[in-house]
């Protein structure tokens, strides 16, 4: 028996043997290491390293309802409107031994029906309309490129914010205060002087800050012969295509206390002809001149951590000659495509054509007229509750056309005496909303705003675009009101 024992563990032992000996032959195969996502703290809260690169990325979004109601003007007015949001951006972030390179990329897409609708918003370019019974195309589906530039020892080149703007609706939901709010091509450099101040000069795209030239009707020098432009060819001069992008400059000084920034900006008005008129080439041979608009804006935020941990006060004021939407672009969700002064569908025009006398190549001559609109906004953020904080807004609007404008434009004929030539506005609103944040990053929220504008120079045909050509008014008021649900992640 020991016998048999000691032969079966002989021979266990000499396969284990035989068995080792041929695996020590064979090749290694390790596992390939694995590499794990690491966070990047260095660069703030949510960013992580690429796998295989020194790039730190921070990937999030935002899904966003609202629901508005809004006193109406006429029947065909909406009354209620909702817009839903879907936002998706990435940002990304690499050190290297010439500073900091990033690149940002945010795309939203809004669903809107209804009252929130507004001619600012149309800027940024309607994807797809609505495939129900839908009045004066307001329900739309809009595809935003809101930014997407790159950044790199003080270069900012892409879409972003312009350099111009300071206070811009920030706190508001509807946004109906005086300010700019557009998103642009910018190449711009800002240097950084060192204790907290800093100086930005911008090229920008001009054309997504014209407001549209008014065509109105014109009356050739008297004792001419001259044909007068009439309603039939009123379109041959508009803007032409873009000549020279806007110069923005600014300078800011940032501490502990709040920060104080003064910029300003110069627009290019460049007129030519267009198809549809007689003599086309004639009215290009002697288009006006091109001329310049310019806007000055001065905006301070106040810290108040006194009153409550994150409370601030925001002052503005802002003047323009020529260049409007640099005071009027905030959103202006009242429920209508703009306030219809100027007959381009802008708010104001940046320049009116008036007749000057003269006659070239027998065709009259036109001078660029640029209204002028300043304003004043007061802004305020108060923390009840580190989860319920209310915002208060104020705003004042005033624009004046040049009183040759008027002449030209205010007495045509009695048919016609209510047709928007040249009117001065005076706009006023008044707003609060109160935010809860149950949680971070989730807001729920409802905001009230009263608005009154008053027309100067006589009566006005309409306000709005969307209303009766016949209806003449001096005066309107209207209130509306915002819900939002937002979560931001």
């Amino acid at each position: 028996m020991k016998l048999v024992k000691s032969l079966l563990l002989g021979s266990a032992a000499g396969i284990a043997a035989v068995a080792t000996a041929q695996a020590a032959d064979l090749p290694s195969k390790k596992a390939a290491p694995v590499e794990y996502v690491r966070v990047c703290s260095t660069m703030g809260a949510g960013f992580f390293y690429i796998p295989g690169t020194d790039t730190c990325i921070r990937v999030g979004g935002r899904a966003a309802y609202e629901f508005q109601y809004g006193q109406p003007f006429v029947r065909n007015d909406a009354t209620t409107g909702s817009r839903t949001t879907g936002r998706m951006y990435m940002d990304a972030r690499t050190a290297t031994e010439y500073g900091l390179v990033r690149a940002y990329v945010r795309v939203d897409v809004r669903r809107r029906i209804g009252q929130i609708y507004s001619g600012s918003q149309a800027r940024t370019g309607i994807a797809f309309t609505g495939s129900s019974v839908d009045y004066n195309g307001q329900a739309q589906t809009t595809v935003d490129l809101n930014r997407a530039f790159v950044q790199f020892g003080g270069i900012t080149a892409g879409r972003t914010q312009s350099f111009f703007d300071f206070y811009s609706g920030d706190l508001e939901y509807v946004g109906t205060t005086a300010g700019s709010a557009l998103v642009n091509n910018v190449l711009a450099y800002t240097a950084t002087f060192g204790s907290g101040f800093s100086a930005t000069l911008s090229m920008e795209d001009s054309v997504e800050r014209r407001s549209g030239i008014n065509v109105g009707n014109f009356f050739a020098p008297a004792g001419t012969g001259v044909p007068a432009l009439t309603a039939t060819n009123a379109g041959g001069f508009a803007y032409t295509g873009e000549g020279v992008p806007d110069a923005v400059a600014n300078l800011r000084y940032d501490s502990a206390w709040g920060s104080v920034q003064l910029s300003g900006a110069l627009h290019q008005i460049r007129v030519g002809a267009y198809t549809g008129v007689g003599s086309s080439a004639a009215f290009n041979f002697n288009a006006p001149d091109a001329e310049y608009g310019w806007a000055v804006n001065l905006g301070t935020k106040i810290n108040l951590p006194m009153l409550s941990p994150g409370d601030a006060l925001y002052l503005q004021g802002t003047y323009t000659k020529g260049a409007p939407s640099y005071i009027l672009s905030n959103p202006f969700g009242t429920g209508k495509t703009g306030w219809s002064f100027g007959g381009t569908g802008a708010i104001i025009p940046d320049a009116y054509l008036v007749a000057n006398g003269g006659v070239l190549g027998g065709v009259a001559t036109y001078d660029v007229e640029k209204p002028a609109v300043w304003g004043l906004t007061a802004a305020m953020l108060h923390y009840w509750t580190p989860t319920i904080r209310q915002a208060f807004l104020a705003s004042y609007i005033k624009s004046d056309a040049p009183s040759s404008v008027f002449a030209a434009f205010g007495a045509a004929t009695p048919a016609t005496a209510f047709v928007n030539r040249a009117r001065d506005l005076t706009y006023w609103t008044l707003g609060t909303n109160v935010t809860w944040s149950p949680i971070k990053d989730l807001d729920i929220g409802a905001e009230v705003n009263y608005i009154h504008a008053n027309v100067g120079n006589g009566p006005s045909a309409t306000f709005l675009a969307t209303d009766p050509a016949a209806l003449s008014v001096r005066n309107d008021s209207i209130w509306n009101t915002r819900l939002k649900i937002q979560r931001d992640f």
